[in-house]
């Protein structure tokens, strides 16, 4: 077979991946992509890529192996040791309070490892075993299964394990032994996020995602950010990863020091209950808009106007925008989710999600300078934008510009090695 043919296919399967598992689009362009295709074609034993594009297309393990050989969100024991510090405090105070069940979330675990460590943070405070209940959920199968094994991968100790884990969680040599309590806490479980109903039959009171957003293109990342926020308790606490960049959106406000990464649904009113005592107000998972099938159509809502005495539509607040454009992106109604995007950064300039949502329209949109502007605009407001600075050079890269690209992968390099 032709090179060029071959070119073709390693295209066909990078749209399919875009289209299918939501991955941002730089992830699959390059030499890179093409060798998680040949790796993938190894391990299957084949040689002609046609059929392996059609494996792909009709078997959704396959898929879901490919994509994650693509997004392979890496951790280690106790990553981001702050993180796990703010968790026992936070568990500490649930157990006091004579919290009957612990149930905590790890998404994109990938390995397993940042489930254990959640589960050694709440039998190091008191919890029983019996009591704790820890959800590890990934969309790869392989790694799914090395987690249940309860395998621990190379490379995941790279520090000092701290000393309150001894009981549960500790190291001899270069390698890691779990405990039995550890291991019968967490629940692994392979699922697609963005597509997954009924993940949970309870809130979660601890959910981890750290450093999965980034892999996603903007729309999907706005889409798992609110069901993140559907799934969490009330008063849960919610760990995102230094880079995944939406927590200065409508729905989170920070829970505790900067450098654990923490947050909760945002306090949005105060109201008055019957007693006239005040009480905050919290968003509702009902408030999120829900996800809506590609098909659905969409409506316009009009305004009401009157012929002698027109009414200008009054605009809309972030959060509201937030929930008209979620469906028109789901069904891929970008120049109508556009419209309402740049009418809302009229009353908010300086709005990060905007701003956000806007470059990502424009990159669905194939508009890639204007992408790129939006963006540059997001990293002027928050230098430390994760998501931002990699579309940055992603986008510099399409746009002919290395230098650019370059530099913005030295920043991101920075920011991971906080």
């Amino acid at each position: 077979m032709s090179s060029s043919q071959t070119q073709r296919d390693i295209l066909w399967l990078a749209r399919f991946l875009t289209e299918r598992a939501s991955l941002a689009p730089g992830l699959l362009d390059g030499p890179a992509f093409a060798s998680a295709v040949r790796g993938r074609m190894s391990q299957l034993s084949m040689t002609d890529i046609v059929k392996y594009a059609a494996v792909v297309e009709q078997n959704e393990y396959e898929m879901q192996c490919l994509a994650s050989e693509v997004a392979v969100p890496e951790t280690w024991f106790f990553r981001y040791p702050a993180s796990f510090e703010f968790l026992r405090a936070q568990l500490a105070n649930r157990k006091n309070q004579q919290q009957e069940k612990l149930v905590c979330a790890s998404l994109g675990c990938a390995t397993g490892v940042e489930a254990w460590c959640i589960a050694s943070c709440a039998l190091s405070v008191g919890w029983s075993k019996e009591n704790v209940i820890v959800h590890a959920i990934d969309r790869s199968p392989l790694a799914i299964t090395s987690a249940r094994e309860g395998r621990i991968p190379g490379g995941s100790l790279r520090s000092t394990l701290p000393e309150w884990a001894a009981p549960w969680i500790r190291a001899e040599s270069s390698s890691v032994i779990l405990s039995r309590e550890v291991l019968e806490c967490v629940r692994f479980q392979q699922e697609d996020l963005l597509l997954a109903k009924d993940l949970f039959s309870q809130p979660i009171d601890a959910l981890f995602c750290r450093n999965v957003m980034i892999y996603l293109d903007p729309a999907a990342r706005i889409l798992l950010r609110d069901r993140i926020v559907n799934w969490t308790a009330n008063d849960g606490i919610i760990f995102l990863g230094h880079a995944d960049g939406l927590e200065k959106g409508a729905v989170l406000e920070s829970a505790g020091p900067t450098s654990a990464f923490a947050w909760r649904r945002r306090v949005a009113t105060i109201a008055t209950d019957t007693k006239g005592k005040t009480r905050p107000r919290i968003m509702r998972p009902n408030a999120i808009a829900p996800i809506v099938p590609k098909s659905a159509p969409i409506v316009p809502k009009s305004a009401t106007t009157s012929r002698s005495n027109p009414v200008e539509p009054k605009p809309l607040s972030i959060a509201t925008t937030l929930q008209r454009v979620q469906p028109m992106l789901a069904a891929r109604e970008f120049s109508h989710a556009q419209r309402l995007v740049e009418d809302a950064l009229k009353v908010t300039p300086a709005s990060i999600e905007l701003l956000e949502l806007l470059a990502g329209i424009f990159c669905s949109k194939n508009e890639l300078q204007r992408a790129s502007q939006t963006y540059a605009r997001v990293v002027y407001l928050e230098p430390h934008h994760g998501p931002a600075l990699l579309a940055l050079a992603e986008l510099s890269d399409a746009l002919g510009r290395s230098d650019e690209a370059n530099r913005f992968r030295a920043k991101m390099k920075r920011l991971e090695n906080l």
